[in-house]
This record gives structure tokens, C-alpha cells and sequence, in this order.
């Protein structure tokens, strides 16, 4: 298991989240962040970069795009 104090940082991104999900049923949209948050804990970063709405980079507060 990683250190998750050695470990790079993922993060997600609410606002493209919900862009992708604006017109998806509540029940997909929840299962879709569970799908999300089970890749992230087990760290398939490969997986991750297949989601718009998750950065694996550096996060820079005042460029969000």
C-alpha cells in the first residue's frame, strides 16, 4: 500500500464533474463518483486519466479550467 504521505495528491474537480453528469440521472451520476472514488483509494492512476473531472498534476487553485 502507498504512504499517503509520500503519495502524489489526486484531485478532483467538482465543477467538471458536474458538467459531465448535468444530464445524467442522480442514480448514474452516484454511482459514477462511487466508481471514481474506489479507483482513487485503490490508486489505478492509469484508470483516473479517463475521467475528465480527476487531475493527477500539480493543483494550481487560481488556473482552474
Amino acid at each position: 500500500m502507498v504512504d499517503p504521505a509520500k503519495a502524489d495528491p489526486i484531485w478532483f474537480l467538482p465543477h467538471r464533474f458536474w458538467a459531465a453528469t448535468r444530464n445524467m440521472p442522480k442514480e448514474h451520476a452516484d454511482r459514477l463518483l462511487d466508481e471514481v472514488i474506489t479507483v482513487a483509494e485503490v490508486r489505478d492512476l492509469e484508470a483516473l486519466r479517463e475521467y475528465d473531472f480527476v487531475s493527477l498534476e500539480n493543483f494550481n487553485p487560481r488556473r482552474i479550467a
